[in-house]
C-alpha cells in the first residue's frame, strides 16, 4: 500500500491528570476547519509555550492525537501546550507551503489572546515530529529571516513575524530529493516503495513531481534555505534505523545549521530508533528537551 492510501485512524491523546484547564477546538482563522487546542498547567501564568505540530506526511493527521503525548509531559513543568491543525495536501492538490501561513496565523491568534489564555509569547518553543518537524524548522527559519511563505493572512498583511525561541524537530524530512541516495548509503530498504516518486508524500508536497525533477521546489521546502544568524537554537532528534525518513536528513540539516547559524544546536541520534513517537517518548528524551528549552 502507498503511504498516501493508508487509513488515518484517530487515537486521542492521553490527557494527564496535571492538566489544569483545557480550551478545545478554538478557530484561529476564518477557515472553520482549522482550529487549535490549549492545555494549561496548574499555577499562575503567564506560561511559556510549547506549540506542537503533528506529522503525517502533510497528508493526514489531527490535533490532540496520541502524537501529542510527549509534549503534554511539559504541563508538569509549567508549560502551556498547544496542538494546532493546519491544511493538508491531497494528491493533485498540494497546499504546500500554506501550512507555514497556518502556523503563523495560529501564533498571531495566540499573541492577540495571550492575556485570555495566560500565555507568555516571549517564550515560544516549536516541537514537531516527522513532517511536523519540517514545518517547525521551516516556520522558525522563515520567521527569523523575515521571509513570507504561503498564502497571505492578517499576520502577513501586518508584516509581523512571530518570535520563536527554540525548535525541537524529531525525525523530519528536509532535503527531500536525497531520500533514495541516503537510504542506499545506510543500507536501509525504504518502507514505502514509492519513495522518491511523484506519488510519495514528498512528491505530492512538491505538487505531484518526483523531487529530482523540481530542484527549485525542493529548495523552497528545505529549511536550510532560509537559515540566517537570527535562526533560534535547534534540537534535532532522529533514529538511525528509520525506514521512512533517513536520519541523514537530520544530520545534513545539522551540518547546514552549524555552517550558517552557529553552534546553538543539540543533536541526538538513537541507534535503533525508527519512525513514529514510540521510540522518542521517554523520560530521558523529555529531560533532554526540557534542558534544551531552559538553556540561557
Amino acid at each position: 500500500m502507498l503511504f498516501k492510501d493508508k487509513l488515518d485512524t484517530f487515537v486521542p491523546a492521553t490527557i494527564p491528570t496535571f492538566a489544569n484547564k483545557l480550551f478545545l477546538d478554538i478557530a484561529y482563522t476564518s477557515q472553520p476547519q482549522l482550529s487549535l487546542d490549549i492545555y494549561l498547567p496548574t499555577g499562575k501564568g503567564p506560561f511559556p509555550i510549547i506549540l506542537d505540530i503533528y506529522g503525517g506526511g502533510l497528508l493526514r493527521g489531527q490535533k490532540s492525537s496520541f502524537k501529542l503525548n510527549s509534549s503534554l509531559r511539559f504541563l508538569e513543568n509549567g508549560f502551556a501546550v498547544i496542538s494546532v491543525d493546519y491544511c493538508l495536501n491531497t494528491q493533485f492538490k498540494s497546499q504546500f507551503p500554506n501550512q507555514i501561513s497556518d502556523i503563523r496565523a495560529a501564533l498571531e491568534y495566540l499573541s492577540i489572546n495571550s492575556a485570555k489564555y495566560q500565555l507568555d509569547m516571549s517564550r515560544v518553543t516549536l516541537i514537531g515530529e516527522s513532517s511536523g518537524a519540517q514545518l517547525a524548522v521551516l516556520a522558525a527559519a522563515t520567521f527569523s529571516a523575515q521571509y513570507t511563505l504561503g498564502r497571505s493572512s492578517q499576520a502577513t498583511l501586518k508584516h509581523k513575524f512571530p518570535k520563536i525561541n527554540r525548535v525541537i524537530a524529531m525525525y523530519g524530512p528536509y532535503q527531500v530529493d536525497h531520500f533514495k541516495i541516503q537510504f542506499e548509503a545506510l543500507g536501509i530498504k525504504p518502507q514505502f516503495s514509492e519513495t522518491g516518486t511523484a506519488q510519495s508524500f514528498e512528491g505530492i508536497m512538491l505538487h505531484d513531481h518526483a523531487p529530482q525533477n523540481v530542484p527549485d521546489l525542493v529548495t523552497q521546502s528545505n529549511p536550510a534555505t532560509y537559515f540566517t544568524k537570527n535562526m533560534p537554537p535547534l534540537m534535532l532528534i532522529a533514529g538511525k534505523k528509520d525506514p521512512v525518513v533517513p536520519y541523514l536528513q537530520s544530520v545534513q540539516l545539522a551540518e547546514a545549521y552549524r555552517t550558517i547559524v552557529g553552534d546553538h544546536i543539540k543533536t541526538q541520534w538513537l541507534p535503533y530508533g525508527v519512525h513514529g513517537p514510540k521510540d522518542y517518548n521517554n523520560d530521558a528524551i523529555h529531560i533532554q528537551k526540557l534542558t534544551f528549552i531552559n538553556q540561557n
